[in-house]
């Protein structure tokens, strides 16, 4: 069975890898492209955050036992799964990219990073991933450590003019 596994594990980070490459040269119905970006976008966000976690997980293990993190190897899978509504799907990130994330977690755990840095570095190079992909929107990761916005008192409704896609796998 583990070999069918294997096989499938393939398969579906092939599907990721064409996601991810054909999303710049997408054509079609507008309202489509918009709901295939869309999906694009939460699910690098969701790998992107996973990966930032992953650095920081790994060098706090490597800091508990009392190791040098230089013994730490800062590469991280181009591929990662991740959850959506319809179920675990696998994501593909160029290994510059994902390493630059996990690099960003572990300098964040080593407290050489404040928060500060790490969100404008992360949401630079995020501006460049949505760039080269043509997103509607930017990338906008780690939200985890962004600042909560103040209660303004107004009851409007946060969702207003938001477009409600549910992430579907079209791999």
């Amino acid at each position: 069975m583990e070999l069918l596994g294997g096989i499938k594990k393939k398969t579906e980070q092939r599907k990721a890898y064409k996601f991810y490459q054909q999303m710049p040269k997408l054509q079609g119905h507008p309202r489509e492209l918009r709901k295939l970006r869309s999906l694009m976008n939460s699910r690098l966000t969701a790998f992107i955050d996973t990966t930032f976690i992953e650095g920081a997980k790994k060098t706090e293990s490597l800091q508990d036992a009392h190791k040098p993190v230089s013994s730490l190897k800062l590469e991280s899978s181009p591929y990662k799964e991740v959850k959506t509504l319809g179920g675990v799907v696998y994501v593909y990130l160029p290994a510059k990219y994902s390493n630059y994330f996990f690099e960003l977690g572990s300098l964040y755990q080593r407290a050489l990073l404040t928060i500060n840095q790490v969100l404008e570095l992360a949401d630079n190079i995020s501006s460049e991933i949505s760039g080269s992909l043509r997103l509607d929107r930017t990338i906008y990761p780690l939200n985890f450590l962004r600042p909560a916005e103040p209660d303004t008192g107004n009851n409007e409704d946060p969702t207003e003019g938001k477009e409600d896609v549910e992430p579907t796998d079209t791999n």
